[in-house]
């Protein structure tokens, strides 16, 4: 048996794969658009600055605490310690992160740098 597709018929399957792409193009944006990540600097207990990271974004500062300092790098969706004057250097050997729940800690100084995201982990739990 032979399947025969009429003008009307070619028509309506194009619109229909048009329109199909169109929703997954659509419902990608948008959930990437709605998903912002930051990353929040604590010092001490307290919040120190909140960086946004997107694509393209470039920022290096300086925190200074009673003791000495920290340099840190923001370079589009990521972050790190790039240098410090702590003696392990376990901040800056952490390198560079940018997925939640990733965390840097510079326990000298007490620097938390944590990524925040809107978006929903993709993992089941956090064991401490």
């Amino acid at each position: 048996m032979v399947l025969m597709l009429t003008r009307a018929d070619k028509w309506l399957i194009g619109i229909l794969l048009v329109v199909s792409l169109a929703g997954i193009g659509y419902s990608t944006i948008a959930y990437s658009a709605s998903s912002s990540d930051v990353a929040e600097i604590w010092v001490n207990g307290a919040l120190y600055q909140t960086v946004v990271l997107r694509a393209g974004y470039r920022q290096e500062f300086r925190v200074n605490v009673a003791g000495g300092y920290d340099i840190i790098e923001v370079e589009g969706r990521r972050i790190r310690v790039r240098e410090a004057d702590c003696p392990t250097q376990e901040c800056v050997l952490t390198g560079w992160i940018e997925k939640a729940p990733q965390q840097i800690v510079c326990l000298p100084y007490r620097i938390v740098i944590k990524v925040v995201s809107s978006a929903p982990l993709d993992m089941d739990a956090i064991v401490h």
